[in-house]
């Protein structure tokens, strides 16, 4: 039995992180053992389409990656987009209570306490509070959201 030399001795070393190996080295270490194989004891054809059968499950498997990769990209982006109109949108309407409240100030307004409660006050001042809008009274402070009438009121409503 005699040993035969080596033939191909300008195949560089690759250095890849892991087990990770691309479609492009899988293509190469397959051409490098065709090139290399003993034309008297060759490979047996199943082998091959074995190897073949692993590249193409391979390939698919770093095109869905990237494909993931991609909607990934783009939820973050919609996401950041949806935020961004969000919070413009509560800035406006900050803004739209804050002039309502406004035109409020030294005016008598109904405030609804609870489902069947309500008192009346005269309007100070507003105030914004962590982006809600309130009016202030000489009793305290009532969301805008909760004023239910504006000027003179009856004991019965």
């Amino acid at each position: 039995m005699g040993v035969t030399g080596v033939t191909n001795k300008n195949v560089e070393p690759q250095n890849y992180k892991g087990n990770n190996l691309d479609k492009n080295a899988f293509l190469k270490i397959l051409t490098v053992q065709l090139k290399n194989q003993d034309p008297q004891n060759a490979k047996d054809n199943t082998e091959y389409i074995a190897q073949m059968a692993q590249f193409s499950a391979l390939e698919q498997s770093q095109n869905l990656n990237q494909t993931m990769e991609k909607l990934l990209a783009v939820q973050t982006s919609s996401a950041e987009q949806l935020q961004y109109v969000m919070l413009s949108l509560q800035r406006q309407l900050t803004s739209q209570n804050m002039t309502e409240a406004t035109s409020l100030i030294g005016k008598k307004v109904e405030i609804l306490l609870e489902k069947d409660n309500s008192i009346t006050e005269q309007v100070k001042g507003v105030k914004v509070i962590d982006g809600d809008v309130f009016v202030i009274t000489d009793n305290g402070k009532y969301s805008i959201n909760n004023v239910i009438g504006v000027g003179e009121f009856s004991s019965d409503r």
